[in-house]
């Protein structure tokens, strides 16, 4: 069992589960370009616990580095250089299992990764990775706020190097997605309803991909479809399953690169045996 969970300058983290040993979780450095992997050092997290984790790239240092938070334990992080985890001195806050859960991954922009916090007003936590601190970044009163529908979920993504916020809403004929976007980093007011879409027919929609017209890639779930399609904000569909049993996982957009994860870690081993049931495949194509 395979997910994707980020990508950064073209290099993609990946979480590896055995289906006979799904207790073992084994982490990856991919380059999809060159199809090159490095297996990373395992950490002190249990796939058991609420956590989710990010890539980031430091530019001062040129160092890769691998975030991990969790509810019941304290962060850890890999710089890949030192090739080994160690834990940070503070404690997030605004971790709580249910935000974990609905995100696919810790979203790194300006230096710093980000995520949804809850404490008594939602707002989005940041953890700088220069100055290893936690911040808070306030969201607009109300931005969650739609008359007369039922809340279901919050997402956090990276759209442009803009941090964005999709908030999902329904009630009983339809779904609406609230796309929002951040054009000034940490300012308030510079919080921006981009677009917003109803419908009947999907009820998951993740911004993967903004084009230089404006228009929107978006990742989404379809109720008669299993897994994900992908379409854009002008409804035309990019990429779908043929068939209702073909399941599309997961998705990315990534820009090419001959980045080497080999060169990057010190600490590098090979996967001697794998036991994975069921046929994976990995299909690419060019926007």
């Amino acid at each position: 069992m395979v997910n994707i969970i980020i990508f950064t300058n073209g290099l993609v983290l990946l979480g590896v589960r055995k289906y006979d040993d799904i207790n073992h979780l084994i982490l990856l450095l991919w380059n999809p370009s060159t199809r090159e992997s490095v297996v990373l050092p395992s950490t002190e997290f249990l796939p058991s616990q609420d956590y989710t984790c990010g890539l980031g790239y430091d530019s001062t240092s040129g160092d890769y580095m691998i975030l991990k938070i969790g509810y019941q334990s304290c962060s850890e992080i890999l710089v890949l250089k030192s090739g080994s985890w160690r834990t940070t001195d503070k404690r997030p806050t605004g971790i709580y299992p249910v935000w974990l859960s609905d995100m696919d991954s810790l979203a790194f922009v300006r230096g710093a990764f980000h995520w949804l916090g809850l404490l008594r007003n939602e707002f989005v936590t940041s953890y700088d990775i220069l100055n290893e601190v936690f911040k808070a970044i306030p969201l607009p009163d109300g931005m969650f706020v739609v008359p007369d529908m039922v809340y279901v979920k919050h997402s956090l993504s990276i759209l442009g190097e803009m941090i964005c916020i999709c908030s999902t809403h329904h009630d009983q004929r339809k779904y609406a997605f609230n796309l929002w976007i951040m054009k000034d980093y940490g300012v308030k007011e510079s919080w921006n309803r981009f677009f917003t879409i109803q419908s009947t027919y999907l009820y998951s929609l993740v911004p993967e991909y903004r084009f230089s017209d404006g228009e929107v890639l978006l990742r989404c779930k379809h109720f008669d479809r299993c897994g994900y399609i992908f379409k854009t904000t002008k409804e035309s569909s990019v990429f779908c399953p043929q068939s209702r049993s073909e399941c599309i996982r997961n998705g990315f957009v990534y820009p090419e690169s001959l980045i080497s994860p080999k060169l990057l870690s010190i600490y590098s081993c090979t996967i001697k045996t794998t036991s994975f049931r069921g046929n994976h495949t990995i299909t690419f194509f060019s926007l």
